[in-house]
């Protein structure tokens, strides 16, 4: 029995593994699952191994990077995570993460990332929910003061990624946990989903009167609605003329559902603000090297602040134990001390580093404990941000 890196003419047994745990992969086209085996790399899916050498167990190690407070990261996103039945159960699942996680600190990705299947599974090994979405179901009508075009508005060409990037950057420079996207994850994976079905995306920029752009939409119109996978846009003015290019097809759909940031706050803006708003948990975070992290990441300007803090991490032990934090000049030193004055788990750490949580927050929930004058110093540290990613894995 083992664990390692799969073989490249082992894929039709990953293929096997990954469609009985996830069915509706069986959907999928021949073409999609043909591009995803030409993306395939062998170094980044672990296996569990039987006695007889036999393929059960896997996890996929994607590597990203994303933005924390406009720096890019790298980050290690945990994907395809699957076990056939007569061996769950048994630890197999879990020693692939825990192997991962040592992986991913010798390869520099210091965070992590994954979308759950259960919660409480992944916190026993270190990750935490880090993302929140916000998602609108709207009557087409509750646009309808949009009726006047504003600005104007172009299918999106592949000439156009370079324009969208730069809107996109702006974004994720203000949204910890975007992904940083090079050319080839804009068509393959933005533009284009890859799982679609014969109801593909499509894309419109929007621009100002002077040709500047200003935004864009990536949507699908399928059963009367409109879908929208990303709506960005850098003022108001562009906000509006998307919404007139929403409600321009009034004649096609009678509901928009769009699922976004949770700073996101459309509804101030119409006429009737009573639309369906659900905020739902998403994507789960770990730092997986507390120090690492800590010394890549960006700090606010003028920030002159030290804090100690002792965490709990079972599953990274390189992580446990107490470390003294001082943050100057936008960079962080690190060493690592007998005993802390404020403590908490790996998960807790998670969210602050993240921002999804203040460290003022996590005090009151009761996540993060010890001096209060530690704490006040960690939350001037470390901000509170809107989270945000919208590349799936």
């Amino acid at each position: 029995m083992s664990i390692r890196f799969v073989n490249t003419d082992e894929y039709d047994r990953v293929q096997y593994i990954v469609t009985y745990c996830f069915p509706w992969l069986h959907e999928v086209s021949e073409e999609s699952i043909s591009n995803k085996a030409k993306r395939i790399v062998p170094e980044n899916i672990l296996g569990y191994y039987d006695e007889s050498n036999t393929l059960m167990a896997l996890a996929e190690d994607i590597p990203f990077k994303i933005m924390i407070d406009g720096i890019p990261m790298d980050m290690g996103g945990i994907a395809m995570v699957a076990s056939l039945p007569e061996g769950r159960h048994d630890g197999h699942v879990a020693n692939i993460l825990k192997r991962w996680l040592e992986i991913m600190k010798d390869r520099g990705q210091t965070v992590s990332m994954l979308g759950p299947f259960s919660y409480e599974f992944y916190r026993k090994y270190g990750w935490e929910l880090g993302f929140d979405r916000m998602n609108y179901t709207i009557p087409v009508e509750h646009l309808k003061t949009f009726n006047h075009k504003v600005g104007k508005i172009r299918p999106v060409t592949e000439e156009n990624v370079d324009e969208l990037n730069a809107l996109y950057t702006i974004y994720a420079s203000k949204h910890n946990g975007c992904a940083v996207r090079d050319k080839l994850l804009w068509t393959d994976s933005v533009l284009d989903d890859p799982f679609a079905d014969r109801y593909g995306r499509y894309a419109y920029l929007w621009s100002h009167d002077d040709g500047t752009p200003g935004g864009y939409i990536i949507y699908t119109v399928k059963n009367n609605k409109m879908n929208i996978h990303e709506m960005i846009y850098n003022n108001v003015q562009a906000e509006e003329g998307l919404l007139w290019f929403i409600y321009s097809h009034q004649s096609q759909i009678d509901q928009v559902i769009w699922s976004t940031a949770t700073d996101e706050r459309l509804h101030l803006i119409l006429p009737n603000p009573r639309i369906e708003m659900k905020l739902t948990p998403g994507m789960m975070f770990r730092v997986v090297d507390v120090e690492g992290a800590l010394k890549k990441r960006k700090y606010p300007a003028g920030i002159d602040l030290s804090f100690d803090i002792e965490i709990s991490d079972p599953i990274a032990l390189w992580n446990q134990g107490a470390w003294n934090v001082n943050v100057s000049n936008g960079h962080a030193r690190i060493k690592k001390i007998d005993s802390a004055s404020i403590k908490c788990d790996i998960q807790t750490f998670s969210q602050i580093f993240l921002g999804y949580l203040t460290a003022g927050e996590a005090e009151k929930l009761g996540k993060l404990k010890g001096e209060k004058s530690m704490i006040d110093a960690m939350g001037r540290i470390f901000l509170h941000s809107f989270t945000f990613n919208n590349n799936g894995f």
